[in-house]
């Protein structure tokens, strides 16, 4: 529900805060006074296009601010949870437009760009007249309209469609992963037969690569390896060049000849002769690396050609060993599956044929529910129009077939002639801003509560019509606002009688500037401004004495209301 509105420097408003109230908000006002401005204004925090012409003369900026309560209306609280903005019980959307292109959308504080404004706003409130926000203008939604009507009984059969072509998916999935037609999959199998048979050939092990690539390496590296090995060996132990581990031996024996001198040689003594047994050791480790790097240059070619054969396997079959022979898995798994392919065809097939068979009947039912609901729907809607002024009006909703989906097998159009003799023509081109009105009035009573928007805006909705017809505008406006929030703009007293709250609104000059400005009226005010719109004297006797009975004669069918 909207629970406020804050205009500022907004065409003729300079600043206008104005809180409204559940049921049927009425606003009325002299012609030029603002009434659409203030229209204008709630549009544009809603989504509407924002225009600079909007801005007040002399400001360098427009902004409104709009307040909701939401704490009933889990689809928006929902919708707040997806865009990550904080959800409490009140919505809080302003916006600003600024001559120097500096714009802003925040909702509840958060910056939105407009289309996230626009999938919030959509499932607040609705504007009907000369204004957007008019959804039965979306021709893509009056199939959903007209199976909100008809009800649960409508949904059981889609719900079998949704699991129908579901399964139907599968299938077709099934039958793609076989490779089509006989002549592909002929050559998908010739070309797995030499894959597979290629790399089984190759006979990979997990770990070889890596293990041949040291090898190579070593081998690469043999003269340099067997040069240093021999030159640290004859250090070691070739007597000639006078032997690493001989004067080591020699060194301990001198020394140990005097260790009983001084406790610190004997120390000195023990690790030279651990020093010569170490070195020792080196030379026999030495002497078995030195066996290790005896190729052949045969092996050497062999482990080149091997390493080759992985490389040239890798730009076919993977990156790395793991990855070929997983390749090679699923090969031998596509080729089992293949070889037993035109029986798991023909049973897929099969299958295929009584999904698409079921899948036809469900939505012949679909849609033999929905011409059923749609004639009821129809005349319902007639109904209301008649008594909104709209006798001749004409309502029918056209029927194309087209491929099943999951909404059926349907493309609906609601078609619509306001005039006798006048042809039946698609109605989002042909309504103009009052039918559309006075049509959202007889469609959202037809509805009841099957629509979930709280808040609806009417504009224009008088238009064309007096007398009785006003009379009963006036009472389906009044059956709707018991549960939803309307707001009306209104020249006509008897609409105006069936207020909840009445403002008008009213335009002055001040330091040579027209401003416009709205007020809550009180019932003294209220029976004053009705008598006015019924174009008598609202300060005479018989002026508020008509206006006291128009508006007692409302309250009353207001009472009565179940």
């Amino acid at each position: 529900m909207l629970l406020s509105i804050f205009v500022k420097d907004f065409a003729l408003i300079k600043e206008m805060n104005v809180d409204f109230s559940s049921g049927l908000n009425v606003i009325t006002g002299e012609t030029g006074a603002g009434k659409s401005v203030l229209i204008s204004a709630i549009s544009f925090a809603l989504g509407s296009r924002a225009d600079k012409s909007n801005i007040r003369t002399n400001s360098q900026s427009a902004s409104v601010q709009v307040v909701f309560d939401i704490s009933h209306n889990n689809n928006v609280v929902d919708k707040l949870t997806e865009l990550g903005i904080p959800a409490d019980e009140n919505l809080i959307v302003s916006r600003k437009v600024s001559l120097d292109n500096k714009n802003e959308i925040r909702v509840n504080g958060v910056i939105v760009n407009l289309n996230m404004l626009k999938s919030i706003t959509s499932l607040l409130i609705d504007i009907y007249g000369q204004h957007e926000h008019q959804a039965l203008l979306d021709v893509n939604t009056h199939i959903n309209f007209l199976d909100d009507f008809i009800g649960d009984i409508l949904n059981k059969d889609k719900e079998k469609l949704a699991d129908l072509l579901s399964q139907k998916n599968e299938i077709k999935k099934r039958i793609e992963s076989l490779g089509g037609d006989e002549l592909s999959r002929a050559r998908e199998r010739e070309m797995l037969v030499y894959q597979i048979e290629e790399l089984q050939k190759a006979n990979l092990s997990i770990g070889e690569e890596d293990e041949l690539q040291s090898k190579k390496t070593k081998m690469q590296n043999v003269q340099k390896v067997v040069s240093a090995i021999n030159l640290a060996r004859d250090l070691l132990t070739e007597t000639s060049l006078g032997s690493a581990t001989q004067n080591t031996y020699n060194a301990e024996k001198a020394i140990n000849n005097i260790s009983n001198i001084d406790s610190d040689f004997e120390n000195l003594s023990n690790r030279l002769k651990s020093a010569n047994i170490e070195l020792e050791d080196i030379s026999d480790t030495l002497q078995s690396k030195l066996n290790e790097y005896d190729f052949s240059e045969l092996e050497f070619q062999e482990i080149d050609n091997r390493l080759d054969l992985i490389k040239n396997l890798k730009r076919k079959y993977g990156s790395s060993i793991d990855e070929m022979l997983a390749f090679l898995e699923n090969g031998q798994k596509r080729l089992l599956e293949l070889e037993d392919s035109e029986a798991i065809l023909q049973e897929l097939q099969t299958n295929l044929n009584e999904i698409s068979n079921k899948i036809i009947e469900v939505c012949k039912s679909i849609t033999t529910q929905r011409k059923q609901g749609a004639k009821v729907f129809c005349e319902a809607i007639l109904k209301e129009l008649s008594q909104l002024g709209m006798k001749n009006s004409v309502f029918e909703i056209d029927f194309q077939e087209c491929e099943p989906t999951f909404n059926g097998a349907d493309v609906i159009e609601f078609m619509f002639s306001a005039n006798l003799g006048e042809p039946l023509k698609p109605l989002v081109k042909v309504i103009s801003g009052g039918e559309m009105s006075r049509f959202m009035l007889a469609f959202k009573i037809v509805m009841g509560n099957v629509q979930e928007i709280d808040t609806l805006i009417f504009d224009e909705i008088d238009n064309g019509i007096s007398g009785v017809v006003s009379n009963e505008v006036g009472q389906k406006m009044a059956v709707l606002a018991k549960n939803t929030q309307i707001l009306t703009v209104t020249h006509l007293a008897t609409i105006a009688s069936f207020a909840n709250c009445h403002f008008q609104i009213a335009k002055s000059v001040i330091d040579g500037h027209t401003h416009s400005g709205l007020i809550k009226l009180d019932s003294e005010g209220e029976l004053k401004e009705i008598a006015r719109l019924a174009g008598g004297n609202n300060q005479s006797e018989i002026g508020l004495a008509h206006a006291k009975e128009l508006k007692l004669h409302a309250q009353q069918f207001i009472l009565n209301l179940k």
